[in-house]
């Protein structure tokens, strides 16, 4: 991660990846996955126990997570995250098609 301005995105006409000068960036949410998957997994476990209730719970917690967390920008050629930055409305999510293309490269 690296140290860029707050508005680097967004006092740029074409955003392009300060690493590796590439334009295909995304966005996404600034959460972490292994986090994510701990609260599924606990979810899971108590299914029998709770009848599915602690799904209903648990869908409940993931929509405050996910109204909570922040945004951030990664490039799909080297991979560098950009945290701690604003995110300009026309950034658009992941795509597998472009993502595809840096793949073999």
């Amino acid at each position: 991660m690296n140290a860029i301005k707050k508005n680097y995105f967004i006092d740029q006409k074409q955003p392009k990846c300060p690493q590796c000068e590439c334009k295909h960036l995304y966005k996404k949410k600034d959460f972490n996955q292994s986090l994510g998957c701990l609260i599924i997994l606990i979810g899971a476990v108590f299914v029998p126990l709770t009848y599915g209730l602690s799904l209903v719970l648990l869908f409940f917690l993931d929509l405050l997570l996910y109204s909570r967390v922040k945004d951030s920008i990664e490039c799909y050629k080297c991979k560098t995250e950009f945290t701690n930055v604003i995110v300009p409305k026309n950034f658009t999510d992941f795509d597998h098609h472009i993502a595809e293309i840096y793949e073999n490269d």
